[in-house]
């Protein structure tokens, strides 16, 4: 009985994570909760892919920069 107990947890987690992926990448498909996919994946950019998670860190820095203000017309 115990052996069900491990297979189900060892099964189940994977199974879970998989559904909450398709689920998120469904309401993204309908722009819903855009931010949500990225949360989910931005520790395993960080691990295995860190040159990606650095690129996200930078475009997320220059998103949030204000935009210059624009230079004042000459005077005549």
């Amino acid at each position: 009985m115990d052996i069900l107990a491990v297979l189900a947890a060892v099964l189940g987690v994977p199974a879970l994570l998989a559904a909450a992926w398709y689920w998120v990448a469904r309401q993204n498909r309908r722009g819903v909760r855009r931010a949500a996919a990225g949360g989910m994946l931005g520790v395993a950019d960080e691990i295995f892919r860190p040159e990606t998670h650095h690129v996200h860190q930078i475009q997320k820095i220059q998103h949030e920069l204000p935009v210059p203000a624009p230079a004042p017309k000459p005077k005549r």
